[in-house]
């Protein structure tokens, strides 16, 4: 039995530059021709080039996970942008073969505004029974966040002294995920604030472990003490903050060394929080390597605010050794009010020759 959680030290959120060199040997940029780009657009269903072959072994024994970073501004300001996101998860569920969905967290913008929490669940328990989904409790998403006086308040030091996720554990109950085929577990027991979900697809068991934001040594054991239990299968850890960019800040120094670091089974680290987007490939104790993955692209722009609207497409072929990642706006490509994907060197790339333990 693990101690009882404690409130943690007041945080700073460090800006850095991205950097995707550091990473420039395994990303393979993608060429497919501007004009598929242009049809698919225009049908409003899936990116061309993450879509799965009709023949060929690797893409026969592949998948995709789908990754939703921040969704904060889009439920406070333009919710059609997350209801989008989820729908073409269940229009392609089947053509994709979408396993799983995982939100990075900063689910909403102000944890007490109730039409926030009524939005993110419109746009997100569609998926309950179709496609099962994580969520990792960003800071946004913590009870004391919304502090008062709104206007002149400090939500980190609120935050610091209160790590409750009340508001989220009562609009995504743990009862609601205990009944699925791929729950594993939570901390603290009857909540949600970490939880974990165990899939198996293209001949390889995967284990999703979703760690709360700036995480305490507890909580970190728990996810520890998951991982080591769960030998067979590659784990995804997804947590709100854990690099910026290429840059790894303290708090994903501590899930680091506390977790990925140990085990040879730790193959990606998922993560938002900064507007940003980066790659970061590290080699683990036992030599396995670890991608760290960050994408963010919310802003408080009404002009821009479009850019809440974009998710990440991973197609995962483990015979191939390959991970295709796009980065894709379904209600971009539905409403061509703005560019259906993001094309830059860091938000379309391939990971290559990654080995995958598969069957």
């Amino acid at each position: 039995m693990l101690p009882s959680l404690k409130p943690v030290a007041t945080l700073r959120r460090t800006l850095l530059t991205l950097t995707v060199a550091a990473a420039a040997a395994v990303l393979l940029q993608a060429t497919d021709p501007a004009a598929s780009r242009a049809d698919t657009a225009k049908a409003g269903s899936t990116p061309a080039d993450a879509a799965p072959a009709t023949s060929g072994s690797n893409e026969r024994k592949s998948f995709t996970l789908v990754v939703i970073p921040d969704t904060q501004l889009a439920v406070q300001n333009k919710p059609e942008l997350f209801y989008a996101q989820t729908q073409w998860i269940l229009d392609n569920q089947k053509a994709r073969d979408i396993r799983f969905v995982i939100h990075e967290g900063d689910i909403v913008e102000w944890p007490s505004r109730q039409s926030d929490w009524e939005r993110a669940k419109a746009a997100l328990r569609r998926l309950d029974g179709r496609v099962p989904y994580s969520l990792a409790v960003g800071n946004h998403d913590l009870d004391a966040w919304a502090c008062e006086p709104a206007a002149s308040c400090n939500p980190w030091a609120s935050i610091a002294l209160d790590r409750s996720a009340d508001y989220l554990n009562t609009y995504f109950p743990r009862s609601l995920f205990a009944s699925w085929r791929s729950f594993g577990g939570t901390y603290p027991e009857a909540l949600v604030d970490n939880s974990f979900f165990t899939f198996s697809a293209a001949d390889v068991d995967w284990l999703v472990l979703s760690i709360k934001f700036n995480p305490t040594d507890d909580e970190l054991a728990w996810a520890d003490q998951v991982v080591a239990a769960h030998p067979d299968r590659q784990v995804i850890i997804n947590t709100h903050e854990y690099q910026n960019g290429s840059t790894r800040t303290p708090i994903g120094d501590r899930i680091w060394n506390a977790v990925a670091r140990k085990h040879a089974t730790v193959r990606f680290i998922l993560s938002g929080h900064y507007v940003n987007a980066g790659l970061r490939v590290e080699t683990g104790d036992l030599g396995n390597q670890v991608y760290g993955i960050q994408a963010d692209y919310q802003t408080y722009s009404i002009p821009n605010v479009n850019e809440n609207g974009y998710l990440r497409i991973m197609r995962i072929q483990p015979q191939a050794g390959t991970v295709i990642v796009r980065t894709y706006s379904p209600y971009c490509a539905q409403t061509g009010e703005c560019p259906a994907y993001k094309q830059d060197p860091a938000n379309e790339f391939t990971l290559n020759q990654i080995d995958f333990p598969t069957r």
